[in-house]
């Protein structure tokens, strides 16, 4: 580990453009669940129903009440309850400091809990949205939630009318083409992608992986277990991101 640690502090010292993509494993051990996996959300409760986005337009007033009355899905139910109690941990913490020494220039996650933000990080692209605020299905405006608890059902969008729902992504919604335009020209600058926590299969946020690798973009991963990605990495980390971002952290400040 120590000596791959080193690599990647080498790796990290001489790019210019880095790019950190994490996912569901950053937020592990602040109580938030991964879905798939031996303990996950999917794995405990089923597989969701692919058509969730299409359900939403059909009828918006009928989903959001179920939400109201906390009577969607058992793992919507669950995670909702967890995201409630979420708070950054070390690994969230580490990643701003990165950021605020210029290290990182661009932060992409593919989870919805919020935490980036919340420990405040400013160069932050939500690939798949965000629980913690709402979003227009017609302009994409997004505002905060405000709240943790849905009282109500929101109002339609100040800036054309048109209906609201959460920011996080539904199954068969397309990721808004603001948030894609800017993770792919992030991309094209990086030099460097540091892979957090993440299964690197789901697209189109694992597709950026690839075409960073296309553009000869060096690619560093810190996961508990391999994945698609590891044998075309050139520094691999074997570890959780709260035990390998304060080591690697600490390296990039000794050299």
């Amino acid at each position: 580990m120590v000596n791959n640690i080193l690599e990647a502090t080498k790796i990290i010292n001489s790019s210019k453009y880095i790019v950190a993509v994490t996912g569901a494993g950053i937020s592990v051990d602040s109580g938030v669940p991964t879905f798939q996996g031996t303990d996950g959300l999917w794995t405990r409760f089923g597989k969701p129903s692919l058509n969730s986005y299409s359900d939403f337009i059909k009828d918006p007033d009928k989903w959001w009440l179920k939400e109201i009355k906390y009577t969607s899905s058992p793992y919507i139910n669950e995670l909702r309850r967890t995201l409630e109690l979420a708070k950054p941990n070390i690994g969230h913490k580490i990643l701003k400091l990165m950021e605020d020494l210029g290290l990182i220039k661009m932060l992409i996650t593919q989870n919805i809990d919020g935490l980036h933000q919340d420990v405040g990080s400013r160069n932050l692209i939500e690939i798949h949205g965000s629980r913690k605020k709402f979003r227009c299905i017609g302009c994409n405006w997004r505002k905060d939630r405000g709240e943790n608890k849905i009282s109500k059902i929101p109002d339609p969008c100040m800036k054309c009318g048109k209906i609201m729902k959460f920011d996080s992504v539904m199954f068969g919604e397309p990721i808004p083409k603001d948030v894609l335009n800017s993770s792919r020209d992030s991309i094209n600058y990086a030099d460097c992608v540091l892979s957090i926590g993440t299964s690197s299969t789901v697209r189109p946020a694992a597709g950026l992986f690839w075409i960073a690798k296309s553009q000869n973009a060096k690619l560093i991963e810190i996961n508990i277990s391999p994945t698609k990605l590891t044998k075309f990495c050139d520094v691999v980390i074997k570890g959780s991101t709260s035990e390998i971002l304060p080591k690697l952290f600490d390296s990039l400040e000794n050299h």
